[in-house]
């Protein structure tokens, strides 16, 4: 296969597939669950049990629009390699759309901690 800009590779009914979060596999999931990929994301990291998995199937099908795959195909898709492997493709794709991010990351993880937040609110002083 040959490789594609922030396609991630993997195997999957006996033939080689990809995922890929482009900007039109985005907007395929925007214009379907009506929130951003980001927003998806974010939702998705804040939850403590196992997933949501509709936010999954569908970020997977959006990543894989280029071989027509409909909703249910996507699923069936993840049932076969694993949610725990369709986890970590969805993760691989989500950090290739956006390098610059994923850079930033692994630079905050390196240095020991999480990064700052953009903006803190400053301290009033004290009524005396």
């Amino acid at each position: 296969m040959n490789m594609i800009r922030g396609a991630v590779p993997f195997e999957a009914e006996g033939r080689e597939r990809f995922l890929r979060l482009t900007t039109n596999a985005q907007v395929r999931y925007q214009e379907r669950a009506g929130e951003t990929l980001v927003d998806a994301v974010v939702a998705m990291q804040a939850e403590a049990s196992q997933g949501d998995m509709l936010r999954l199937r569908r970020l997977i099908w959006a990543g894989m629009g280029h071989e027509g795959l409909s909703e249910d195909a996507a699923g069936d898709l993840i049932d076969e390699i694993g949610l725990a492997e369709a986890s970590r493709l969805l993760g691989d794709a989500i950090r290739a759309a956006f390098p610059e991010a994923a850079k930033a990351e692994a630079e905050a993880e390196d240095a020991g901690g999480n990064a700052p937040s953009p903006a803190k609110a400053k301290a009033k002083p004290a009524a005396v």
